[in-house]
Formats: C-alpha cells, structure tokens, sequence
C-alpha cells in the first residue's frame, strides 16, 4: 500500500469520524499518514490516536488556512460542509477545492448527498453545484475525483418522520380515543427511502478513499441501502419495536407543503409566522415531493460488494436508536399500548 499522505476534512462530525475510525482500524493505515483539517484543532483531542495524528487548522470558510492544511497529501476527502445555506456550502465547498489544486493534490473524494442529480429538493442543491464545480475544476487541474452520493442515513430518520421524538410520545395515546401519535409530513409516506446505517457508510467511504486502482477515478457512485423502507413502513417498524397499537399506535399524515411549513414552525417555535424558523422549513420541505418522485427509492449494490457483507436492516438500526427510549425504565413492554 502507498505511503501517501491523505488529508481528512469532517473527522469530528458523523460521517468523517466514522471514515476516520475505519481508516485506523478496518484498513490499518498508519495514523502517520493522515492529516487532519478542522476549524478548530482542539476538537480533535478526543479523535482515535490523536496523539499521532497530524491535526491542523482548516477553515472552508477561511481560505488562507486551508493551503497550510492540505500541504503535504496527495488524497483529500472533501467531507461536505454542514449547513442548509446554498451559497454558504457551495462556496466552502469551491475553496476547499481551489486549495487542494493550489497545493497539489492528485485525488478528491466528495461526500455527495443520494438525491438526483436534477433534484429540486434544497439539501440537494448545493451538492449539485459542487459536483460540477469539481468536475471542471479537477479536468482542467488534471485532478482525479469520486463523487460519493451518500445514502440517506439511518439514524436521520426523524428529520424525514415529522421530527419524530419518540421520547415526548411517551404515554401519549394509549386508547384514549385522542391519539397524539400523529406525524405530519407533506408528502411522500409511501415511497421507499434506501436508508443505510452511517457506520456502513463510513466504511465504504473509507474503502473507496484509499483504492489505488482507479476504478473510481472521475465517477459519481451511489452508496445506497439494500432496500427502500417508506415513513409509513418506519412508523409500523416504530410501534412493533415500542408495542404501540391499536389507538396508540403511531400514525403517518400527509397535509402537504403549505400546512407542513405552518404546522412545524408552530410546533418548534409557537408562531407559525416566525420567520428564521418559517424558511427553515420551506427548504425542508422541498425534501418530500423528491421522496414522493422516487429519488431515495434507488438501490445499488456498490456498498455491500465493499464490504463483503449484508448491509443492517432498518429495523435492526431503528432498534439501536430506539433503545434510550425503551430502556428508560428498563423493558419495552412498559410503552405498550
């Protein structure tokens, strides 16, 4: 394997860190060859082998900071910027690129989002315009890329179900006769969503960060989950796990685009005219009608065949994440009804 320096962006955030992990411990690259970019180099005191790890300052925000960070690697992963806010993520996003040309990296791998690539859905936007700001960058750098459209993680199934919080719904419903285990989203409840563990994802990523074969080289790949599981199958898998039924069970509405953008703002803020909260939302829900087309429902094998095993099915992780909630006081059985 090559000794080549590769540099980490993201590494403190979900899917980095998990990357990061899998480069240490599943595919034992040496901590000696990675560099790690943050904005804040104190945060990466609690990463696996930090002591060895060569932690740097990096700003996607901050140019000047970033060409100290990469200097040095050959293969950059380019984890994407956290925020919904198009011409804040695209711009960090083209100066994380420029700088990696600027210091002479060779390879870029790109954590993409597993929308289309004409999707309307506004998380998926300034994906859209990064994908192609790398493309003609790194064609006239001579740099190589993998764009990777990460599948829709498991553990993000609230921000799709309502924003679901199985905790507040506790003792709710019960047979009453007034079941307040009601989610609303605007639409799309019955379309499959190919929903993947970010474990998984982490280490196919990984995987795909070190191949030196050049497969990859100047693709867009999907890593998706085996199968699509739409927001009413996750609700029915919801109250199997925490024995809601009958009217108790929990329950899936579509009100659409309008009434979802009230009844959230509402919900998070008591105004539904607050308006920080209000465009939050209109963004957000642009995410259904792109589930309700079918653009989470498309499945690809790439990510089993990487790891060489069956991918965990939904109701295996939604037990995981279900389990703060079950084991509350102890049993699952105390939720039922």
């Amino acid at each position: 394997m090559s000794s080549e320096k590769i540099c980490l962006t993201g590494c403190t955030g979900g899917l980095g860190s998990r990357i990061l992990h899998h480069l240490l411990f599943t595919l034992s690259i040496a901590p000696s060859r990675l560099i790690i970019s943050t904005p804040n180099p104190s945060s990466a005191s609690s990463l696996p082998h930090a002591n060895e790890l060569d932690v740097r300052k990096g700003d996607f925000l901050e140019p000047a900071t970033l060409s100290s960070a990469f200097a040095g690697a050959t293969r950059l992963l380019l984890v994407s910027y956290p925020s919904i806010a198009h011409g804040t993520r695209v711009t960090a996003h083209q100066n994380a690129i420029d700088a990696a040309v600027r210091v002479g990296i060779k390879y870029i791998l790109y954590t993409s989002l597993a929308f289309a690539g004409d999707s309307e859905a506004a998380v998926m936007r300034a994906h859209i315009d990064t994908e192609a700001y790398l493309k003609k960058t790194c064609a006239r750098a001579g740099v190589k890329y993998t764009i990777v459209r990460e599948g829709i993680y498991s553990e993000s199934y609230p921000l799709y179900l309502g924003f679901f919080d199985a905790g507040k719904m506790v003792g709710e419903g019960g047979g009453t006769g007034n079941n307040k285990r009601v989610v609303k989203i605007a639409e799309g409840a019955d379309r499959g969503i190919a929903w993947v563990d970010r474990d998984a994802l982490g280490e196919g990523t990984a995987k795909l960060l070190v191949n030196e074969k050049g497969e990859f080289d100047d693709r867009t790949v999907l890593l998706s989950g085996s199968r699509g599981v739409s927001l009413r199958e996750v609700a029915e898998l919801i109250n199997g796990i925490l024995g809601w039924e009958g009217e108790g069970a929990l329950r899936v509405e579509e009100v659409g685009m309008e009434a979802y953008v009230d009844f959230q703002t509402e919900m998070k803020t008591g105004n539904k005219e607050d308006r920080e909260t209000r465009e939050f939302m209109e963004l957000w829900a642009s995410t259904f009608p792109a589930i309700r087309k079918g653009e989470l429902d498309v499945i690809d094998p790439l990510l089993e065949i990487l790891l060489g095993r069956e991918l965990k099915p939904m109701k295996k992780s939604l037990e995981v994440l279900l389990k703060d909630v079950t084991s509350a006081e102890g049993s699952i059985g105390q939720y039922a009804k």
